[in-house]
């Protein structure tokens, strides 16, 4: 955990599966004369506290969700920007729920709350989908790890970043990696979204292979504050595949908040 920056606002960001906080580096240049930052690694990431990580405790997104809380109150923070990228908007939106005077206002990016297809929602994936990805982590790690993270960066990746995704990647743990693949991909919390008061916006790419478009119409309808924005970007990490882009919505977001 970090802190850096300078000014009276804070910005939480909170990376995905498979990153680190170092995924930020490009919003940490953008705003850190501006706002004060937090940076934190999820327990079981490749910069987290590996040794801490129990599948008890992280059975669910709620445990991860009770992580930032703590994180949150170390810093004594209040009135938090928070900007969670795949599965950290989920664990945004738990923290929002429990401990709502936190915050000022969330970013959810690439975020979804059911993977699973189901009657009446698209999620993007079919059980078989997410058995064949289950099997292949367990088969050949270092090689599912290499092969989905050049499929989720997105083909307008440059190989540089591609490369870098898939060594953040496949240095995760081979049994936590599929524990929280398991979390994530198994988890449904759409009876939780109507749920956040607090001011939302759904960044979402045009492109994702990941979370399809559907899903960030379904966050923006269902949550009462909540905002789409449609980043004119290719894969399931714009924050890095598109920051310039990115950092201009969420100069417009703090300007509102």
């Amino acid at each position: 955990m970090q802190v850096l920056g300078k000014g009276q606002s804070l910005i939480m960001f909170a990376h995905g599966f498979g990153s680190t906080q170092a995924v930020w580096q490009a919003q940490v240049q953008a705003f850190a004369e501006t706002h004060r930052i937090l940076l934190f690694d999820h327990v079981g990431a490749a910069g987290g506290n590996l040794a801490a990580y129990s599948p008890y405790r992280y059975a669910s997104v709620e445990g991860y969700a009770a992580d930032m809380l703590e994180v949150l109150e170390a810093v004594d923070a209040r009135d938090v920007i928070y900007v969670g990228h795949s599965m950290s908007g989920m664990v945004g939106l738990l923290a929002g729920l429990a401990r709502p005077e936190l915050f000022r206002g969330m970013v959810f990016i690439s975020s979804s709350p059911r993977y699973l297809n189901a009657p009446g929602y698209v999620g993007g994936f079919e059980r078989a989908d997410l058995d064949a990805l289950y099997a292949s982590m367990e088969a050949d790690f270092g090689a599912w790890a290499s092969g989905f993270a050049r499929a989720v960066v997105g083909s307008s990746a440059t190989p540089e970043l591609a490369e870098s995704f898939a060594r953040s990647l496949g240095s995760l743990r081979p049994d936590v990696a599929l524990g929280v693949a398991r979390v994530i991909f198994e988890a449904d919390l759409r009876e939780k979204v109507p749920k956040l008061s607090l001011p939302t916006w759904i960044l979402q790419p045009r492109s994702d292979l990941a979370v399809p478009r559907e899903v960030g119409s379904y966050l923006a309808h269902h949550l009462p504050q909540g905002q789409l924005v449609v980043v004119d970007s290719e894969g399931h990490l714009p924050h890095l595949t598109s920051p310039g882009q990115v950092n201009a919505i969420l100069a417009e977001i703090l300007s509102e908040l």
